[in-house]
């Protein structure tokens, strides 16, 4: 189900880039979307594995700089690395080797795009998830610029949470980038053992839960946080 909200700023699951505001904006829209496939949900005897999709679109006035994207899945849906093939390179490494080092803990894809609010300039990431001891790591590429990124996502129970360092909100020096739109498809399965697994489905939907944090730029907005919910299908 797609849901319009306020928010000051957000990620992908992301799914994360942040914005820059130079004066008083709204508070940003943004549109967002959840999957969870095979819809048919597993039971808490037979949990079935799952593919988890998230989509966000920002409103282009949004105009705020992202710190934080937390992400709270509900009772239904389990999320664990536990017996997966597990990244233990560093954050160095992965860069460096463009991710050949850590190929086999690639958990999905997905994409980010953010425009420079000083002069317009979009900026397009690919967006590869690769698992971690109890993280997902997003490695972030572009072509419009030539450093590249981990922004890493801690999984915690049933919560993700998404930490943006300021190297990607300024993905160019002293320039903060605007969220255009991200999304992301998150997977992986080992033997009996499933990132994202299903036990139940209420009311015939998973609620996932968004909060994004944000770091202040020269006229922010008047909240230092912004909360939301969506809903993913199931039966």
């Amino acid at each position: 189900m797609r849901k319009t909200f306020l928010v000051a700023g957000t990620a992908t699951l992301a799914l994360g880039v942040a914005g820059f505001a130079y004066a008083q904006t709204p508070e940003p829209k943004i549109e967002v979307t959840a999957g969870v496939s095979p819809s048919k949900a597993g039971t808490k005897s037979k949990p079935k594995a799952a593919t988890f999709k998230l989509g966000v679109k920002n409103d282009p006035a949004s105009k705020t700089t992202a710190s934080k994207i937390t992400i709270k899945l509900p009772s239904t849906i389990k999320l664990s690395t536990k017996g997966l093939t597990l990244c233990k390179a560093s954050n160095d490494d992965i860069i460096s080797s463009n991710n050949s080092v850590c190929k086999r803990s690639v958990a999905g894809k997905g994409t980010a795009n953010a425009v420079i609010l000083a002069n317009g300039t979009n900026v397009n990431f690919k967006v590869t998830p690769i698992v971690a001891k109890n993280k997902v790591l997003f490695f972030l590429t572009s072509n419009q610029v030539a450093n590249k990124y981990i922004v890493p996502g801690t999984i915690k129970g049933k919560t993700m949470t998404i930490t943006i360092g300021p190297e990607v909100q300024q993905p160019i020096p002293g320039l903060y980038a605007a969220l255009v739109d991200i999304n992301a498809t998150l997977k992986m399965k080992k033997g009996k053992n499933s990132l994202f697994t299903t036990t139940g489905c209420k009311s015939k939907k998973h609620k996932v839960d968004v909060t994004v944090g944000y770091v202040p730029n020269p006229t922010p907005p008047s909240q230092t946080s912004a909360k939301a919910s969506t809903d993913a299908k199931c039966r």
